[in-house]
């Protein structure tokens, strides 16, 4: 089996043999470069996740479940498949974070344009995320102004920095622009996520010396007590630039005990606020176009509309929530074709600074339609929505079905085609 570059890695997590050979042999045939394990613990001392571009996993393991692969293998997608088939346990496994859900036995043409589709968006992801420190930069808000003033200044000095703002925000990409800033000899940049981070894995990142380094701690209020004496140390020891993001209240934290005053005291020399999309809602536009210029699927820009609801609307998950709502307009988006509203699924409710919108992947179900209808628990995802269309498009409207199912009006529309369900008489365009 070639190991060559371009060819797109993808693990099988799978204890049944037959069907795991089977999916190896079917991907093989349409050149991916497959590994396989028979469980979590069986890959987890074999491979390197982060190798992979997809993890394909049942979700009922030996000793564990798919699902706690997914925080384990993050950014790395994950596939769950899975002959429990049910509406609650796919609404379940989306929620936890899997990209996708597929029964067995699976449908060989239904999991190829599953992996092609899933692949194709993290190639978007990856692209914007290459991008993203010059993006997260952009603008002409005093907010940013302030920000980009600032860069030179702290760059010119070694003291730790802490960077604090909501999620979403680019504190990544500012505690980047930081480092890139620094006119000297320093080279590398050690990007460590400090939530879930186990000692050993810990102890080996932060074992550095070089003043030619800076080591971003993001995340650091999530940092286990356990490390919190370890990070200390190194930081009183080391020769490194040390920046530290936070989206929590780092005082507060200390007040409750559950962070050490030393170590804040230790990293708050210089804090620098990232301000959210919402105090610099000027700089959307120029940060849209951007985003959508490293699209490729994109000719025809946005309409008005879509414009104007981008500018208009409270974005709770800021920067990453803008980028992932363009990347899902632009998958749904019909070549050649404009963005517009209806794509962006932004809806007319302002949500409050603890919503986070979710876009959802083929084959799942919003959490809305739990709570609005009772789906019997061994019903499937596609009788589920046969049946919910059937049983309500005679008193509901093609827009209104689609918000109750948690999916766009072109969605429902496709959906309809695939399952041989006809619109009621009287309905046979897409508006309303």
């Amino acid at each position: 089996m070639s190991n060559a570059p371009h060819r797109d890695k993808i693990l099988i997590v799978e204890d049944e043999e037959i069907i795991r050979v089977s999916l190896r042999k079917l991907l093989e045939r349409h050149d991916y470069d497959v590994s396989d394990a028979v469980s979590i613990k069986a890959a987890s001392e074999n491979v390197d996740f982060k190798q992979f571009a997809l993890i394909i996993s049942d979700l009922r393991l030996p000793g564990q479940l798919g699902t706690d692969l997914i925080k384990m293998v993050d950014p790395v997608p994950v596939l769950i498949m899975t002959s429990y088939a049910s509406l609650r346990s796919a609404v379940d496994t989306m929620r936890q974070g899997a990209v996708d859900y597929i029964s067995k036995p699976f449908d060989h043409d239904e999991m190829l344009l599953s992996v092609r589709r899933i692949l194709s968006a993290s190639r978007h992801r990856a692209v914007a995320a290459k991008t993203l420190g010059d993006i997260a930069l952009l603008g002409s808000s005093e907010a940013i102004k302030k920000i980009t003033r600032v860069i030179p200044k702290v760059a010119a000095s070694d003291l730790p920095i802490l960077i604090q703002g909501e999620t979403g925000s680019g504190k990544s990409a500012l505690a980047l622009a930081i480092h890139n800033g620094k006119k000297s000899t320093r080279q590398r940049f050690i990007n460590i996520n400090c939530a879930g981070l186990k000692e050993a894995e810990f102890a080996s990142q932060l074992d550095v010396s070089s003043s030619s380094t800076t080591v971003f701690l993001n995340n650091i209020a999530e940092l286990e007590a356990s490390l919190q004496p370890l990070l200390l140390r190194a930081m009183q020891n080391s020769q490194c630039r040390f920046i530290c993001s936070s989206d929590q209240d780092l005082e507060k934290l200390c007040k409750a005990n559950l962070f050490r005053k030393d170590l804040y005291y230790e990293i708050d020399v210089v804090s620098i606020a990232m301000p959210t999309m919402r105090q610099r809602s000027a700089d959307i536009s120029v940060i849209t176009q951007a985003i959508l210029t490293h699209f490729d699927d994109v000719s025809s820009g946005l309409t008005e509309d879509a414009a104007r609801a981008l500018i208009d609307y409270h974005w709770p998950g800021n920067l990453r929530q803008l980028k992932n709502t363009l990347q899902q307009a632009v998958i749904l988006a019909s070549l050649g074709e404009p963005i517009d509203a209806e794509l962006i699924g932004l809806g007319e409710i302002t949500p409050s600074p603890t919503q986070v919108t979710r876009h959802i992947s083929k084959g799942a179900i919003d959490q809305r339609i739990t709570q609005d209808y009772d789906a019997p628990a061994g019903l499937s995802l596609e009788d589920y929505f046969t049946r919910f269309v059937l049983e309500n498009q005679e008193n509901m409207s093609e827009t209104d079905l689609a918000k109750k199912l948690g999916i766009s009006r072109k969605s429902l529309w496709e959906r309809r085609n695939k399952l041989g369900i006809s619109r009621k008489k009287g309905d046979e365009s897409l508006s309303d």
